[in-house]
């Protein structure tokens, strides 16, 4: 699931031009105004984590990262979500999909580099740091942004690299037919995850010194290798 920060500019239920940060003290209460007005799964799991911790007085750590990519090293799933959705709705189609338009953008982090700050994180928890926890306990992870032009141009791109499909022609649909394609006809959840926006900050995550590595060069290169993977996973 995308972060809970999302927001909803395809439906226009809500909509705002600003850059959160996590060392912002509203986060919280943002979190919970958005949560009345349109329940989440992400958001309502986000904020019974940090309502449980404070009654119980725990101290809790949340990591909002926005869209994930690139090639796990588990032993299982190494997939991420959006580019392999999109990729395997693609090859039942023969065409790749996009959702909204052309200019939405959103932020996106390797799935190593995120690895890496939940690692850094659960050091310093161990060793008994001092870090902001409970409602200031909440850390963004971004590094880049894309577009979802650019996003379904790639995967286009790369699937007829690997003769997944024959045309690189992306065809834009509209929010219920992606919905039934994507989030077995779930609205809210596509819109989030496939065609919102949203800007972040991660100066809390930085502050404990995470130094994410990957570059843009490395999203525009993740295209090819997830289609590869997907390909796989159809055989």
């Amino acid at each position: 699931m995308l972060n809970p920060l999302s927001l909803e500019p395809i439906t226009g239920a809500y909509h705002e031009p600003r850059t959160f940060t996590d060392t912002s003290p509203d986060l919280y209460p943002y979190l919970q105004h958005r949560n009345d007005l349109t329940p989440y799964a992400q958001r309502t799991a986000d904020l019974t984590v940090i309502n449980t911790g404070l009654t119980s007085s725990v101290k809790t750590y949340i990591i909002m990262p926005p869209t994930i990519y690139g090639t796990g090293t588990g032993l299982f799933n190494r997939l991420t979500i959006q580019a392999p959705t999109i990729m395997r709705s693609a090859l039942r189609n023969g065409q790749v999909l996009k959702l909204g338009a052309d200019d939405g953008d959103v932020e996106c982090v390797h799935v190593q580099d995120l690895a890496n700050l939940y690692i850094l994180m659960a050091s310093k928890v161990a060793k008994g740091d001092d870090m902001p926890s409970g409602v200031r306990g909440i850390y963004f992870a971004s590094t880049d942004r894309y577009t979802w032009k650019e996003f379904a141009d790639g995967i286009a791109k790369a699937l007829v690299e690997v003769g997944g499909i024959k045309t690189e022609e992306v065809k834009k649909i509209g929010l219920e037919e992606a919905a039934a394609e994507w989030t077995g006809g779930h609205k809210l959840l596509c819109e989030l995850n496939f065609g919102s926006n949203f800007r972040t900050r991660p100066d809390t995550s930085r502050s404990l010194g995470w130094r994410p590595s990957r570059t843009k060069e490395d999203f525009n290169n993740h295209y090819l290798e997830t289609a590869k993977l997907v390909m796989e996973t159809q055989k």
